[in-house]
């Protein structure tokens, strides 16, 4: 699990750090269950896996910012639980680019050491996953939280 980047930290030597805002599959469906993202490291097979809904937050948006290793990611799966009202249900949904084509091609991210990245807003509430560009209003609501990263200076990179 990557360790989030804490409020006023500065990014560590040799790592990337990524950051952008996600919008959950389900409503308050989900309850106070957190939801994760899995990235695989295409360099070394190694998963690595985010969290991108808080437990017990209900906000259908959440920003995330991450520590993360360079190299080349790809996206690759979305672990979310359903809540039940005898609990909830789990799921693990893979990703694909494109869901009605039988094909297996994923959302990649290639990611360089000392470098902050903007990835977006990480559209997971439609049948089809999909990628916007908000780094304007997104670097305004957090800049304040993350002072020793320069969002301005980010570099956008969508999941492609």
């Amino acid at each position: 699990m990557l360790e989030p980047m804490y409020r006023g930290e500065a990014p560590m030597a040799g790592k990337a750090v990524i950051y952008g805002n996600f919008v959950q599959r389900l409503g308050f469906n989900s309850g106070g269950f957190p939801q994760d993202i899995r990235l695989l490291n295409l360099n070394t097979n190694e998963i690595v896996a985010f969290r991108v809904k808080p437990t017990f937050k209900s906000a259908k948006e959440s920003p995330f910012c991450y520590s993360i290793d360079p190299g080349e990611y790809a996206i690759a799966d979305y672990y979310w639980t359903q809540s039940k009202w005898y609990g909830g249900t789990m799921n693990t949904e893979p990703i694909f680019k494109n869901k009605d084509a039988l094909g297996t091609e994923r959302f990649t991210l290639r990611l360089y050491a000392d470098t902050v990245y903007y990835t977006g807003t990480w559209h997971f509430d439609t049948e089809q996953v999909f990628f916007s560009d908000e780094k304007r209003s997104l670097d305004s609501a957090l800049t304040k939280k993350y002072k020793k990263l320069t969002l301005e200076k980010a570099i956008t990179r969508l999941p492609n």
